[in-house]
């Protein structure tokens, strides 16, 4: 494989593009979502106008979205993919939602299995980290690609390997969706652990992380970085963002919003878990 075919994917945003998502994704402490729509113009993904929800939730009318996009020189013919952003929620970072959930995903590793059909997906998140000894957020991209049918069955046993081939055909819209579980952690009936899938789609080179503060274009980040397990006991599985989290909760956990105050500091607490509301559905499907 000559390039990473997320980060080709990646490659196609043109300047502006990005420049749009940092701006739509800076005031995360509004604690609002946000969503846009992909579109392919001379060779470059365009991002349309934003519509924005609230903490997990979005719903948009696609005719009058499709309008406004429109007055940028866009047409429904050029459309491709979807991109939205997850924002902080009760003024913490929390590292499940920097992953896509269930009701991001579902519907595209369906269609992917069963039409053998190609789809992107983004999701923008803030992430705390270090530079120059100093406490900083910076937005990152997650590029997420469903890129046919063999691979995203090939992943999903990959994260699965004891779930049969009639088990993974028997994921739907029915049994597929999330809930949470008594622990805490989000569980569904088919079994099937999302993030699990989503980092073995990144092992065969179809889910990358970019942060795009910084330099143009942004910064490739390492996947290893970004590892996320539910059940924290698992430790043999926990990357950065897990011991980073702990780490957090650790030191900066009397760190909050100021109160009654909408400034975001740099030492906002990072907390594992997704929050409460995670996988609401969002209606611009």
């Amino acid at each position: 494989m000559s390039s990473e075919p997320w980060k080709e994917e990646w490659n196609k945003f043109s300047p502006e593009a990005i420049e749009e998502m940092k701006r739509y994704s800076d005031q995360t402490h509004l604690h609002r979502e946000w969503m846009s729509y992909v579109y392919e113009k001379d060779g470059q993904y365009h991002l349309g106008e934003p519509s924005y929800g609230d903490e997990s939730r979005i719903e948009v009318n696609p005719t009058e979205k499709a309008k406004e996009d429109a007055g940028r020189g866009l047409s429904e013919g050029q459309r491709k993919w979807t991109i939205h952003g997850h924002p902080l929620k009760d003024g913490k970072i929390y590292t499940g939602r920097q992953y896509f959930s269930s009701t991001d995903i579902l519907q595209e590793f369906v269609k992917a299995r069963d039409n053998d059909e190609k789809i992107v997906q983004y999701v923008v998140y803030p992430h705390q980290q270090e530079k120059d000894g100093q406490k900083v957020i910076h937005n990152r991209v997650r590029i997420l690609v469903f890129p046919n049918r063999a691979t995203v069955v090939k992943a999903m046993k990959m994260s699965h390997p004891n779930m049969t081939d009639e088990q993974i055909m028997a994921i739907s819209e029915q049994n597929g969706y999330n809930k949470n579980a008594m622990d805490g952690s989000l569980k569904n009936e088919a079994g099937v652990d999302w993030f699990a899938f989503q980092e073995a789609l990144g092992k065969l080179g179809y889910m990358g992380i970019i942060d795009i503060e910084g330099p143009t274009g942004g910064t490739q980040v390492d996947a290893a970085d970004t590892m996320f397990v539910q059940n924290a006991e698992s430790m043999d599985r926990v990357g950065y963002f897990g011991l980073w989290g702990f780490v957090a909760l650790g030191i900066y956990g009397a760190l909050r919003l100021l109160r009654g105050k909408t400034t975001l500091l740099a030492e906002t607490l990072t907390e594992e878990g997704f929050g409460a509301d995670f996988e609401s559905k969002h209606f611009w499907k």
